[in-house]
């Protein structure tokens, strides 16, 4: 073709061809959408995720726990008082309280503190029962604020003025038996 059209029929050429690549672009692209349930990016202080204690799943089915399953308890046996409490990295025994002592007749759950200046999280991998004497069975936990944690990222703590400590404004909290460290 050529005259005055010649360079609009081109140019219709260029536009058609440039839509048919964006659909196909568009089309590729659906099948690589992000997920509607995407988890969002984990924290940078908290843990890495891990795999629970060997038999930890056998130990709290014997003990008529399973995934999912809260338990109410003083953080810190040591900090057993009522009021605001500090805490910084360290293993602490948590005491169950009210319906866990009820689960848990007499039972102690141990683990491990992770603290920044704005969270306490913690990771309870070891359970300590009456009938076990002075030895424990595997567990697998994790620490929620009983108040307010909907993000499973333990307690909201404040900084405090010694160095590597925070505190909550109460010494109790839940441990969440799950199947692995989230």
């Amino acid at each position: 073709m050529t005259g005055p059209l010649a360079g609009h029929a081109s140019w219709r050429r260029g536009v058609m061809g440039l839509s048919v690549l964006a659909m196909l672009g568009a089309w590729a692209g659906c099948g690589h959408a992000a997920p509607a349930e995407a988890k969002p990016e984990r924290p940078k202080w908290m843990p890495p995720d891990g795999d629970c204690p060997k038999g930890s799943q056998l130990q709290m089915q014997r003990l008529g726990l399973k995934p999912g399953d809260r338990i109410p308890v003083i953080v810190d046996s040591i900090q057993d008082h009522p009021g605001p409490a500090r805490y910084n990295y360290s293993f602490v025994i948590a005491t169950p309280r009210a319906d866990g002592e009820k689960m848990l007749p007499g039972a102690r759950i141990g683990g491990r503190l992770f603290v920044t200046k704005h969270r306490v999280f913690g990771r309870y991998d070891r359970i300590f029962v009456p009938e076990s004497g002075a030895l424990s069975v595997p567990f697998c936990g994790v620490l929620l604020d009983s108040r307010w944690d909907r993000d499973g990222e333990g307690l909201i703590a404040y900084p405090s003025p010694m160095k590597g400590f925070s505190v909550v404004q109460d010494n109790t909290g839940v441990i969440l038996v799950v199947d692995r460290y989230p």
